[in-house]
Order: structure tokens, then C-alpha cells, then sequence
């Protein structure tokens, strides 16, 4: 329970309104195949961090290699 109430909390702390960093964000749409999607997913439910950051830091690292 304590673990779910941290998360909650996490996930709160990111959408909460007014955070600097939001008003750095930009939404998109993206069109990935279901076996990618739910390995993100399931990425983020492991390092319970939101599907946006693990896409965020995938795409940091794949851009940053030559």
C-alpha cells in the first residue's frame, strides 16, 4: 500500500499544474506497434516512473548516438 501511495504521489508531482518543467512540455502523437507500447508500459510500471519518461530517455539516448 505505501508503495502505490508513493506512486500516487510521484504521478501527482508530475502533472501537478505550475511546475516549471510542464510549461517545457510539448504532446504529441505517436503511432507504435502494440508490442513496443506494452514493452514501454510495462518498463514503466517496473521503474514506476511515467510512459512520457521512458519514451523521453529512450529517445535522449537514441539521439544522442551517432
Amino acid at each position: 500500500m505505501a508503495r502505490l501511495q508513493a506512486h500516487l504521489r510521484k504521478a501527482e508531482a508530475i502533472r501537478a499544474p505550475g511546475r516549471r518543467r510542464d510549461a517545457l512540455l510539448s504532446r504529441t502523437t505517436l503511432r507504435l506497434p502494440r508490442e513496443i507500447l506494452q514493452r514501454v508500459r510495462e518498463r514503466a510500471r517496473r521503474e514506476q516512473v511515467s510512459m512520457s519518461e521512458v519514451v523521453e530517455a529512450a529517445l535522449e539516448r537514441y539521439l544522442r548516438s551517432p
